[in-house]
């Protein structure tokens, strides 16, 4: 087992090298296809869901076609002391870039959600053993999930998957229920 900063930049080796092939674009029409028809996301109605950076699963056309079906898009913004909140997101929305790179909306009067039905969480690896996520760094996600019971759920490609961690896990990293892969017969969660 290495350490989670050695594992991350390994990670992000990878997944960079992964985002120029055609089969990462294969792989993330697959699983916005499987995203989209889950019965997670046809019950939910305030989805919360982030732009994904290019070494992510493109959740662009995913965001689109939950305003087709009426769904509320919430996007997360940082906020200090390595906190986060959830923005409604829309198509008129104009958006602020983060510090990280990450889109983010700082228009007034928006609408900020901490009753949200479903989260699409991002990260640099998944394990199939139970459902544990590699971050980014930042403990964002960790820190709200400790504080809002929602159902949790990850888009996961083929090199975000592993069998079991292969990085420390921390009594305060927070598991997912649901992750979503490109192998219908892995589907792991409730």
């Amino acid at each position: 087992m290495i350490d989670k900063t050695t594992f991350r930049q390994k990670q992000i080796n990878l997944l960079t090298n992964f985002a120029q092939t055609s089969r990462k674009l294969a792989e993330d029409q697959i699983l916005a296809t499987k995203f989209l028809q889950h019965p997670l996301t046809k019950k939910a109605q305030k989805i919360a869901i982030t732009f994904a950076m290019p070494l992510e699963v493109n959740t662009q056309p995913i965001i689109r076609s939950l305003w087709e079906q009426g769904k509320e898009v919430y996007i997360p913004r940082v906020l200090p002391k390595r906190q986060m909140e959830f923005t409604q997101y829309k198509p008129e929305t104009k958006l602020t870039k983060s510090k990280f790179g990450v889109w983010e909306n700082w228009n007034e009067n928006v609408k900020v959600s901490s009753q949200l039905d479903l989260m699409v969480v991002p990260g640099l690896a998944f394990s199939l053993n139970n459902n544990e996520r590699l971050g980014f760094g930042g403990g964002y996600y960790d820190r709200y999930l400790a504080k809002h019971d929602l159902q949790t759920v990850a888009l996961v490609n083929s090199k975000q998957l592993v069998a079991s961690p292969q990085w420390p896990v921390e009594d305060f990293d927070i598991d997912l229920k649901q992750l979503i892969l490109t192998d219908e017969d892995k589907d792991n969660g409730n």
